[in-house]
């Protein structure tokens, strides 16, 4: 794998471009989003498995729990707060000015910032779970723990973030424990090939994106109009290596296409920011394109021998659902699918999720 790093660095060139230039076609004021009932951020749960589609292979489940700060400003009272602050402004960069129509200095357009922590946990698995040897020609049963801090700062129609993840796979993860105690629970199949999965190894890996909103009202209307966004992303670790695009698509009732921030986390790739001023439901598709030059989970450990398969560097997703909002929650319902991730892969990966975040 170190010989195929280097046929992403025109890739990682684009990007960084990418995440540089200005566009000052997308510049503008963005949409200001309520802190919620106390102003103590938000909750968040995610759910993804694959049991409803009657399938228990490849990413069979994950969880997500997670807090989102309110909206951080310089002056909060808390001292957690500022310092998240800081490290937002550090990493993100500092307030800019936008030129009025005069081609005057105009107001600042500092928009708004948020810090969101997390901790995920990531089972994976063969299909045939009724084996107990090593299937050489199916992905290694993978645990992944995952803790991660991620930073969002949304100014005019731009939204940038930055995270990184410090965590574990293997045993630790715990992985194995919780695929079992569930499978006892409701009788499902006995995943037998557990004690072949891959060792522990300790995972680091952070991740930047930038997407711009294409299509969508500024001024928070009421009404039924669509919204669009792209964005350029990439991720570096010795658990993930690669690069992203992403078109999201939305349509519906007061769509605020800056509430959510897309990432290319190594798992759930969206996070909801904050509520709405107004009530929201629409229906989304996105479309992403990924270029991966490492993915420990499918080519074994980094550090020591273990089973592994090769992977396809380009593969695709398709994720699909309906979101409601409101000031005090966001619920989510999607289904997702993506193409072969490894070279003679059988099988398709499509898999359910659900999302809800509640206003401390």
């Amino acid at each position: 794998m170190r010989n195929g790093g280097s046929r992403f660095k025109l890739g990682l060139s684009v990007l960084l471009l990418g995440l540089n230039l200005r566009w000052p076609l997308l510049a503008g004021q963005p949409p200001e989003f309520p802190a919620g009932p106390t102003g103590k951020g938000n909750l968040i749960f995610k759910l993804e498995n694959d049991v409803w589609l009657d399938q228990d292979d490849g990413y069979t489940n994950g969880l997500f729990l997670g807090w989102v700060s309110p909206p951080l400003e310089e002056k909060s009272k808390s001292s957690w707060l500022r310092f998240l602050y800081r490290l937002n402004t550090r990493l993100l960069g500092s307030e800019t000015r936008i030129e009025s129509p005069d081609n005057s200095r105009g107001q600042e357009a500092s928009g708004q910032r948020w810090a969101a922590m997390s901790i995920a946990q990531g089972m994976f698995t063969p299909a045939d779970l009724t084996r107990e040897d090593i299937i050489s020609d199916d992905r290694p049963y993978a645990g992944l723990l995952l803790a991660s801090l991620t930073l969002v700062r949304n100014s005019g129609r731009t939204q940038t973030s930055w995270g990184g993840g410090l965590g574990v796979v293997g045993p630790l993860s715990l992985a194995e424990a919780a695929q079992k105690w569930l499978h006892r629970t409701y009788g499902w199949t006995e995943p037998r090939g557990w004690p072949n999965q891959l060792k522990n190894e300790p995972v680091v890996d952070i991740w930047v994106s930038r997407f711009w909103t294409v299509l969508g009202s500024e001024e928070q209307e009421k009404g039924w109009y669509p919204a669009l966004k792209a964005g350029l992303g990439g991720q570096l670790g010795n658990l993930m290596t690669g690069l992203e695009a992403m078109l999201d698509f939305r349509f519906g009732l007061n769509v605020q296409p800056g509430q959510e921030v897309l990432l290319p986390a190594p798992l759930f790739n969206s996070i909801p920011l904050t509520g709405v001023k107004r009530t929201s439901i629409y229906a989304f598709c996105q479309v992403t394109g990924r270029a991966l030059a490492r993915n420990l989970l499918i080519e074994g450990n980094t550090f020591v021998s273990s089973h592994g398969q090769s992977l396809r560097h380009f593969y695709g997703q398709l994720t699909s659902g309906l979101t409601y909002e409101s000031q005090q929650a966001a619920l989510s319902f999607y289904a997702a699918i993506r193409t072969k991730e490894f070279k003679g892969q059988k099988y398709f990966d499509p898999y359910f999720g659900l999302s809800l975040s509640l206003a401390l």
